[in-house]
């Protein structure tokens, strides 16, 4: 997974640069799903612009914008002629699970070239002085060469970018030219659309060797994922996980609802109201086994106060009885909302 990584980091290295983000368009059905190469058997989408408009972003915005980075990337994207809000609109990943991968990032002005020389200057200073990547001509297209090993970029149109990993450089050069197959198209075409890409983040593909190997211990043998993150009010997750047979999805419920009980008393010991344990739900159809919980926004409000009282609790009662002042409550950080862009130094895109 080391290339994959790298390559990821390229993708985000370009947005080190702007920083930040927000205009849906995650969904692979739109023409980002169209330059992912059929070959993927895993594809993550991402609606920036989505998170941006939700509560849970606007209630925390203030906290985030207060972090020495978040200054630093946005007066970047400003004077590359970049807004802060709208460089990044969404992102959609495509990956073997491997070694391969492809990142289609659109927003406002990402592909305009002065503003990426700009952006590439800019990185100099979070680069030991070399600039993250170089803009040539190769083939009537214009490309984005990563400094170290880290993948080639294409420049689409004026809002779109594409990254991806050398050996699926060909196809998605075939791509961008009208050529080709995409994974919307491909052999696991069914397996994306199980998603529900118009969440905010949605996930999709086969379960790669290594992680189903794992899940042999409790005696499941899963094939395929697919699910979803909305936080239109809150956070609600939908997962469903293809197992090699119906009877091993049944024998799974089965585990998960004697372990229920112990569960819903773990969550009220932590604080989650009794209303948001009951909103987890497992359930079987066919060889899938699926699982449905949600949090409202008040929900998670709730658990924030609950979390600083125990833990202030926790100060006080150090302080107790020894002479010593109790050192202050540790800080609860506000649940962060969804970084606009990684700098190039920065962990890389979420993977499914």
């Amino acid at each position: 997974m080391k290339r994959t990584i790298s390559v990821s980091i390229a993708a985000t290295a370009l947005i080190g640069l702007v920083g930040l983000t927000a205009c849906p368009g995650g969904g692979a059905t739109g023409t980002s799903g169209k330059l992912i190469p059929e070959q993927a058997t895993i594809m993550v989408g991402i609606d920036v612009g989505g998170l941006m408009k939700t509560k849970l972003y606007t209630d925390n915005k203030a906290e985030f914008e207060k972090q020495s980075e978040y200054k630093e990337m946005a007066d970047a994207a400003k004077a590359c002629n970049l807004d802060p809000e709208k460089a990044l609109s969404s992102v959609l990943i495509g990956t073997d699970g491997k070694a391969n991968v492809v990142a289609v990032l659109k927003g406002e002005g990402l592909g305009v070239e002065a503003n990426l020389t700009c952006i590439a200057e800019k990185g100099k200073e979070k680069n030991g002085g070399k600039v993250p990547f170089t803009i040539a001509d190769e083939g009537g297209k214009k490309i984005l060469k990563m400094e170290g090993d880290k993948g080639t970029g294409y420049i689409v149109d004026a809002t779109t970018l594409v990254f991806a990993s050398a050996a699926w450089t060909g196809a998605v050069k075939d791509l961008i030219d009208g050529k080709g197959k995409p994974a919307i198209d491909g052999p696991n075409k069914d397996l994306f659309a199980r998603a529900d890409q118009s969440k905010h983040i949605w996930a999709a593909g086969l379960v790669p060797a290594e992680l189903a190997g794992g899940a042999k211990s409790v005696g499941a043998e899963p094939k395929d994922m697919s699910g979803s993150l909305d936080l239109s009010d809150g956070i609600a997750i939908k997962l469903a996980v293809g197992l090699a047979s119906a009877d091993q999805a049944k024998e799974l419920k089965k585990k998960a609802d004697d372990a229920m009980p112990g569960a819903k008393l773990g969550a009220a010991m932590v604080g989650l109201p009794a209303k948001a344990v009951e909103t987890i739900k497992v359930d079987t159809k066919d060889n899938q086994i699926t699982l449905e919980a949600s949090l409202t926004n008040d929900d998670i409000k709730t658990l924030k106060e609950k979390a600083g009282a125990f833990l202030g609790g926790l100060g006080g009662g150090m302080g107790g009885g020894g002479g010593m002042d109790a050192p202050p409550p540790m800080p609860v950080e506000p649940i962060a909302p969804p970084p606009s862009a990684a700098p190039a130094e920065a962990a890389p895109t979420p993977a499914p």
